[in-house]
């Protein structure tokens, strides 16, 4: 549960310096006044490490319906406070949090905050992914005790110690569960509702009915019932057995008041309650919080069904059977069509060519109330996220996720609302966050050049707006390097883009070059900034983040074009860039290193060993050196990735995004069936100068690929306490940041 406390003082907006003024001559403008930058002499010494480690200012952020308030989760003084504000009169409240994950903001209404943390489950009948038959012990416990209510087990007078057959398979078939069926991945969140008025808070799900705990599946919906607020959707029922012949894990439509946490039951009258012989586990709901589209699985024919509500009846508009050895996708319900009465369903794509390289596509299909299937919307369902208009809740468009994060729309008025958010910040990368019920009313996050990165209210109606700070207000103006996007022509003639990263100090030329090639290998490196690449220009470092062969956010054909490379094209593409940037006399090509997490690490150390001379060293964090024992690892952690390659995207409700450990994908990148589904060889030795910096809390597939290159004559090895792959603390990323400073200055100072 999300604990949170009454703060005495109430925070203000974020502040980037103790300079910062609001202009006085524009009464519909809040604006934070930033000095110019100037350029820095060269014996001017950089800010420490840690400015550059900590966390963002802004960990999440809301805006509420209305489009008068916004909240966010922050930190000051060693705390983590949600703080909301108000943009009429200025007025915000601060209130202290717990360290639990969150992943979401938002607003119920005017008065009610629902934080929440979203993680993948398993779709289907299955109770955490496992399988169920009779003979469990569960199901014998059932089993017995029917027997002993019978006296079938001599307890009764005159009654035999034993059912015949007949009754024994009456009693079977009425107790033991369904048959374990999967068909997909969804979201399960927990989430804490706070009352911003009585500063109470509540954990959605531990105050239901019954005599278990449930989980929200995805974003319930706020609707007013005689003035209050409930949420509505559906909870998913945490049993740990079957009962009666019942799934262990059950489905409701709840309807649960936003201040007690307690609520009832909707009876969607679509059949009985108890779910005997199907499974319904999904349901959409209109502005009212009425069922208007269910998705059920009937376990006598494994049919999985999506219907809609016609004339007061539940009617079926798409059915497929459910196939264990095809590994079946049941298709997803994602929200409503453009034309607010048919259903946006995330779905595989079953096209000729969707499986080349033997992975599952997926895009965003509407399907009609008559059962008729539209073409694909968008190319890609992972990267594209449907934008639903905030007042009709019908699909409106796209956003994008590449290099930057781009836009498309089915409605000209939305386009043109979001294009003037655009306009709003030129030449950098805008991210629309959140808009209120009249989209002209938002909140954008722009970044990129020599800007770290900044939180920004418009109201496009009115011309207010608030500047809510920076992202990282602790690093110097003139000490945030400039990010520069370029691109360059691999041998092959395939062309690669890449982020160059320049030092704040002196001349791009003849420089010490550092490649931090990303993890993945499905990802990228986009405009924004990064960290670890921003304190290594601070110390002077030239930093290169090739998008390789492999990578996303380009389009398909790059990253199809990575299958079969893990070990070949993908890290060459990593060492024709330096070759780049050497014939360009912006680095020195004897003072070139390496870095990388994950699969960026398996480059470093790869790279060095078969680009010989091109780096004088490599770093690897939480490095793969064992591609063999990280798939392994990978297949081991899998939901379902035969059937969904998925995981759901923390930020969206009812969205996915690509796992890049799904064991397929790996397969993929190694060769597929062409390689006969044998794994590049282990590092075992290091051809250069070596540090291997390993998290003690990355377990299980990271742990498991790191197992090929051990301590040997050239290599250093540093255990990283208490820290995770993502090194998700300031304290992991501030070691991290000195262990790599420290071994770049022995052996590849930047002066």
């Amino acid at each position: 549960m999300l604990k949170f406390h009454a703060a005495a003082a109430a925070l203000c907006l974020l502040s980037v310096s103790a300079a910062h003024a609001q202009n006085a001559n524009d009464k519909t403008t809040q604006v934070i006044v930033k000095g110019f930058r100037h350029k820095l002499p060269p014996e001017a010494a950089p800010p420490p490490l840690d400015v550059f480690t900590k966390a963002p200012r802004v960990e999440n952020i809301g805006l509420s319906p209305d489009g008068d308030r916004f909240a966010f989760v922050t930190r000051k003084g060693g705390l983590r406070l949600l703080t909301t504000y108000t943009v009429a009169d200025g007025k915000s409240q601060t209130l202290r949090l717990s360290e639990d994950p969150i992943s979401a903001i938002t607003w119920l209404d005017k008065d009610h905050i629902l934080l929440s943390a979203t993680q993948t489950g398993l779709r289907g009948t299955c109770p955490s992914g496992g399988g169920q038959n009779f003979k469990s012990a569960q199901s014998l416990s059932d089993l017995n005790a029917a027997m002993n209510i019978s006296g079938f087990d001599g307890s009764a007078p005159g009654m035999p110690s034993a059912p015949d057959s007949i009754t024994m398979m009456l009693l079977e078939n009425a107790l033991t569960p369904p048959a374990c069926a999967s068909y997909g991945v969804r979201g399960q969140m927990a989430g804490t509702v706070i009352n911003l008025r009585t500063l109470r808070s509540v954990t959605l799900g531990d105050k239901l009915a019954g005599d278990y705990n449930h989980m929200p599946l995805g974003l319930p919906k706020a609707v007013t019932v005689d003035g209050k607020t409930q949420l509505v959707g559906p909870f998913l029922e945490l049993r740990d057995r079957s009962i009666g012949g019942q799934v262990a894990q059950r489905v409701y439509l709840w309807k649960v008041d936003a201040d007690t946490g307690r609520g009832h039951i909707i009876d969607d009258h679509g059949g009985d309650l108890d779910r005997l012989g199907a499974y319904v586990d999904d349901w959409l709901t209109d502005a009212d919080g009425q069922p208007v589209a269910r998705a059920l699985y009937t376990y006598l024919n494994e049919e999985y069904t999506i219907e809609a509500r016609k004339d007061g009846k539940w009617v079926a508009i798409l059915k497929r059977k459910i196939d264990d050895k095809t590994h079946t996708y049941a298709p997803f319900l994602a929200g409503l069509g453009r034309d607010g009465q048919s259903l946006l369903i995330l779905d595989a794509d079953n096209s000729a060519n969707a499986d080349a390289h033997g992975l599952r596509r997926f895009r965003y299909y509407e399907l009609g109330l008559d059962g008729k299937l539209s073409e694909p919307l968008d190319e890609d369902a992972t990267r594209d996220t449907p934008i639903f208009d905030p007042a009709t809740n019908a699909l409106a468009g796209f956003a994008h996720d590449g290099e930057v994060t781009t836009y498309s729309f089915f409605d000209p008025d939305l386009a043109a609302i979001y294009q003037h958010a655009l306009d709003a910040a030129p030449g950098q990368a805008v991210r629309v966050v959140a808009t209120g019920r009249d989209p002209r009313q938002m909140i954008m996050f722009e970044q990129g050049g020599e800007d770290a990165g900044s939180w920004r209210y418009f109201d496009f109606a009115s011309g207010k707006r608030v500047d809510i700070g920076n992202q990282y207000p602790d690093i110097p103006a003139e000490w945030v390097a400039s990010q520069r996007a370029i691109s360059f022509t691999a041998a092959d003639g395939l062309e690669i883009d890449a982020q160059l990263t320049l030092p704040p100090q002196g001349e791009a030329k003849h420089r010490a070059l550092v490649v931090l090639p990303h993890d993945g290998p499905l990802g990228h490196d986009g405009r924004g900034f990064d960290w670890l690449a921003q304190a290594l220009a601070s110390r002077g470092y030239v930093v290169l983040q090739p998008n390789y062969r492999g990578s996303d956010g380009y389009g398909e054909a790059l990253t199809e074009a990575g299958f079969g490379q893990w070990s070949g094209r993908m890290l060459s593409d990593i060492g024709d860039g330096v070759r780049f940037l050497t014939q360009a006399g912006i680095v020195d090509a004897n003072r070139v290193c390496i870095l990388g997490r994950g699969y960026g690490g398996y480059a470093a150390l790869k790279g060095a060993q078969d680009d010989k001379g091109l780096y004088r060293c490599a770093i690897a964090i939480d490095g793969i050196s064992d591609p063999g024992a990280y798939l392994q690892g990978a297949t081991h952690a899998a939901l379902a990735d035969d059937t969904a390659p998925l995981k759901a995207d923390p930020d969206q409700d009812r969205s996915f995004l690509a796992d890049p450990r799904s064991p397929a994908l790996i397969k993929a990148y190694f060769g597929g069936s062409s390689s006969g589904g044998q794994a590049p060889a282990a590092v075992t030795a290091a051809a250069a100068p070596t540090l291997l910096l390993r998290g003690d809390k990355d377990y299980g597939v990271f742990a498991a690929g790191r197992a090929g290159l051990r301590a040997q004559s050239g290599v250093q090895t540093l255990t990283l306490s208490d820290c995770g792959h993502d090194l998700a603390t300031e304290a992991c990323r501030l070691k991290t940041a000195q262990a790599v400073v420290d071994f770049l200055s022995a052996n590849n100072p930047a002066r």
